[in-house]
């Protein structure tokens, strides 16, 4: 039986959905394939029981119904945070250990939800290292390059792994940016005997959120075009000028959000007249009735919240900052972009191969 660990260098680089395309990709190959989630950050309750959310969604797509317990068996509450600094769960590593033979009993592979960063778990003693060597896996990073010309997260990673880590994907990397990656950083890695199965492009459908979501986490109101709450918005933008500089202004982004103080009528319908999906009025202060009119014509939700501009646009900033795929078309949008341009085929030759050694 084989088992790949995909963590990641940095939160939100995503390797949720690189985990949910293996696991369609491996039903494809006519695989049978489990999910586990030996250290959850996220709790949830699902059908009466404590887990973590991306296990509990997960756990359903990867077409296998273990305990729901098994699945993710440690889940950072307050109440285990509490205990592990009085000294107590010194049998977490057996827990997941009993968990995951659960989880792994008549599947051909195991994908396994690993940490977000190489320190993530520490204190629970469920970091990378420790949960590769309990699980004999090998482990695919996923890294958002970012700006950096040499990834040495990757490096230490691999330094701290050795032959644990099968390699690495890079992930998010925008345009100006791909002949670098993909023509320097990778036959650089590669000389340092760390092996780059792929390098995926930005795609700012990725990183959407929904006018709901937007709803939920700004505790707003809809006052107009309720119907259009599930439009996806790819980035946002703050009106805070004249109407006639606005309109300029919002013309550069398609399907954004805009972010203004609730009695800025002028920005607002600036904001109408281009590609804007929702209207943020900020200050608890209601638009005027010609703007609610002309959001109903366009489709457009108007949103109220009672907070000030700048708390909206922490809070907005924080939103947009990490991808979720808890959606069939932008799990299906991933799984395309590892087929184009990874090597799925690399990734799971390379676990078989470790397992006729």
């Amino acid at each position: 039986m084989n088992c790949l660990i995909v963590a990641s260098t940095e939160p939100y680089a995503g390797k949720t959905g690189v985990v949910a395309s293996l696991l369609l990709e491996a039903a494809e190959r006519g695989l049978v394939s489990g999910y586990f989630k030996p250290f959850g950050t996220m709790p949830v309750v699902a059908d009466g029981v404590a887990t973590d959310r991306d296990a509990a969604y997960f756990a359903t797509l990867a077409g296998v119904h273990p305990p729901a317990d098994a699945v993710c068996p440690v889940v950072r509450t307050r109440a285990l945070v509490e205990s592990v600094l009085r000294g107590g769960e010194s049998d977490l590593l057996a827990r997941v250990s009993e968990a995951y033979n659960a989880v792994s009993v008549g599947a051909d592979v195991v994908f396994v939800e690993g940490p977000s960063d190489m320190s993530q778990g520490r204190a629970f003693g469920l970091d990378l290292r420790r949960l590769a060597d309990l699980l004999c896996g090998r482990v695919l990073l996923v890294c958002r390059p970012g700006t950096a010309e040499i990834p040495e997260e990757v490096l230490h990673a691999s330094d701290v792994l050795g032959d644990s880590l099968l390699g690495v994907i890079f992930n998010d990397v925008s345009e100006s940016r791909l002949a670098l990656v993909r023509g320097a950083v990778t036959p650089y890695m590669h000389t340092q005997g760390v092996r780059v199965f792929g390098t995926l492009e930005h795609d700012p459908g990725l990183s959407s959120v929904t006018v709901a979501e937007i709803v939920a986490e700004l505790d707003g109101t809809v006052l107009s075009a309720e119907e259009a709450i599930d439009n996806s918005v790819e980035s946002f933008m703050v009106g805070a000028m004249g109407q006639e500089k606005a309109l300029r202004y919002f013309r550069r982004k398609a399907r954004k959000a805009v972010v203004t103080g609730g009695d800025r009528s002028d920005v607002q319908l600036a904001a109408l007249e281009t590609d804007t999906r929702t209207v943020i009025c900020t200050g608890g202060m209601m638009p005027s009735s010609l703007v609610l009119a002309r959001a109903d014509d366009l489709g457009v939700p108007v949103v109220l919240v009672g907070m000030d501009t700048l708390s909206a646009v922490e809070r907005m900033e924080g939103l947009f900052g990490r991808v979720r795929v808890h959606d069939a078309d932008k799990v299906a949008k991933i799984r395309q972009m590892l087929s184009e341009s990874a090597d799925l085929d690399g990734i799971f030759a390379a676990l078989q191969a470790r397992v006729e050694r």
